[in-house]
């Protein structure tokens, strides 16, 4: 008898000693995390985001060759668990940024001036819990998940800190996303069933593949890949081989993983970005009559990559291509994806059917097992919330692209560049729908939040000194050493 009640309590004691484990690494991290810098903690939460995304591929059994009798394509709920320690990790990540949120809440209520940066943070709870909300209470079939917490409880304790210089965080994405880029092209050799997915009719002549990588898809590599070059770009790095190694491994990424959207993304940036930069740069000046040649010249040369372009797709019979190939008709089969889930929505218009609209039940019922999400972030969002989700997520998205325009100039549009990123993503993957906090969908958000947080914060500041400046009071002529970009 004593025996069984002791094997009965072992649970128990094992739940309390992992409470008493969880409460004891907060209370170090919050005694600790005065003698650390926020540099420092944002950087812990970059790589251990990132390292932690990497090794729930690393860890997944999967072979993308579907010519092989033992293919075996990685299911969602695999993606989702990762391999074992993942757990622990997000449980250290989600009990450190509580500490954070609380100790980020106290200091902003003893600030006298209002965050300039506080809209992105009431947008992101909004959205994030708003959405859980809806999902258990309001649609069709409500359930509530509480691992959907972790990434917005990490978001808010990264809106809490305030560093003074985004360079060593910089610095650790930027190793972040190397690895990523290094990982995939040695799988090519090393494991190529791993971080190949074929047949797959590509654009390459000769490539029947595309590069998955160390990422659950193509589409998800591709946005990684851009993100290191723009990252390079903007901010290079110090040492020069590094430079390099970085601009040619995801450059070949980015060919290899043939993500159609992401390459769209990049004329986009260059419209958007690129050429209002390269104008204000010309406009600005002492010496006008150069700078009105540099705009003509900036001007003339846009529109020539343009009439190339047009050129090339008459030439090439591209519209015909498109319409002769079935895969770019549906988009590789999504339009079925988006039917079914717009059904179910259909039932519920304004809160859906919830957050298992692509859960095992509906995958078995539609024979769609490695269907893990509506392989659309606004198709997704009306599935599991309806209307009233959705309007969540646009005040969530149009909140970061009022502030990636606040701060265009100061960031030189890396902030805006992000969130074409990460609305390249919603295109054909669903990335703000709970991804899972150990993924690299949420590596891309925090780092749009972090830097969106920054820079707002940075060219309020500016606007302040030179405000304070005008009245002739003592303040600082100029912003504080670190509050300026690398490069910008």
């Amino acid at each position: 008898m004593l025996m069984l009640l002791v094997a009965w309590s072992i649970p128990t004691l094992i739940i309390i000693g992992m409470a008493l484990g969880v409460a004891m690494a907060g209370l170090m991290q919050y005694r600790l995390a005065a003698r650390v810098s926020p540099e420092l903690r944002l950087v812990v939460a970059v790589l251990a985001v990132a390292i932690g995304a990497l090794l729930s591929i690393a860890f997944t059994s999967r072979t993308l060759d579907e010519s092989k009798p033992d293919a075996n394509l990685t299911l969602y709920s695999d993606l989702a668990g990762g391999f074992a320690a993942s757990r622990w990790v997000s449980l250290f990540l989600v009990a450190t940024s509580l500490v954070e949120v609380v100790r980020g809440w106290i200091e902003d209520r003893l600030r006298v001036h209002v965050d300039p940066a506080r809209p992105i943070l009431f947008s992101m709870l909004a959205y994030s819990l708003g959405t859980m909300l809806i999902q258990g209470v309001g649609s069709d079939h409500p359930d509530f998940e509480p691992r959907n917490l972790y990434v917005p409880i990490m978001l808010t304790a990264v809106y809490y800190q305030r560093p003074g210089s985004l360079q060593p965080v910089v610095g650790a994405a930027r190793l972040a996303v190397l690895t990523l880029m290094l990982c995939s092209l040695a799988g090519i050799w090393l494991r190529p069933d791993f971080v190949i997915h074929r047949p797959e009719q590509g654009w390459i002549p000769g490539i029947d593949w595309r590069l998955y990588g160390f990422a659950p898809h193509a589409n998800a590599l591709g946005p990684m890949a851009l993100l290191a070059i723009l990252i390079e770009l903007l901010s290079p790095a110090r040492w020069r081989p590094l430079r390099w190694l970085t601009l040619s491994s995801a450059a070949a990424v980015l060919v290899l993983a043939q993500s159609k959207t992401t390459w769209a993304a990049i004329p986009l940036m260059l419209l958007f970005v690129w050429l209002p930069l390269s104008l204000r740069h010309a406009a600005l000046g002492s010496d006008r009559e150069r700078n009105f040649r540099r705009t003509i010249w900036t001007l003339f040369g846009f529109i020539v990559v343009l009439v190339l372009l047009a050129c090339a797709a008459v030439a090439f019979d591209v519209w015909d291509v498109i319409a002769a190939r079935t895969d770019l008709v549906t988009l590789s089969g999504r339009t079925q994806i988006w039917d079914i889930t717009l059904s179910a929505w259909r039932e519920n218009v304004l809160f859906g059917y919830g957050a298992g609209i692509w859960g095992s039940d509906r995958q078995l019922q539609f024979h769609m097992f490695h269907v893990g999400h509506a392989h659309n972030q606004v198709v997704q969002t009306l599935g599991e919330a309806g209307l009233a989700g959705l309007a969540l997520l646009l005040y969530y998205l149009g909140t970061l692209l009022l502030a990636s325009l606040r701060g265009f100039v100061a960031s030189r549009g890396m902030v805006l560049m992000l969130l074409m990123l990460m609305l390249v993503l919603c295109v054909t993957e669903a990335p703000m729908r709970g991804e899972g906090l150990l993924s690299w969908p949420t590596f891309l958000q925090m780092m749009l939040v972090m830097m969106a947080c920054w820079h707002v914060r940075a060219t309020h500041a500016a606007q302040m000194a030179r405000s304070t400046d005008g009245r002739g009071d003592a303040a600082p002529k100029r912003v504080p050493p670190g509050l300026a970009f690398h490069g910008s």
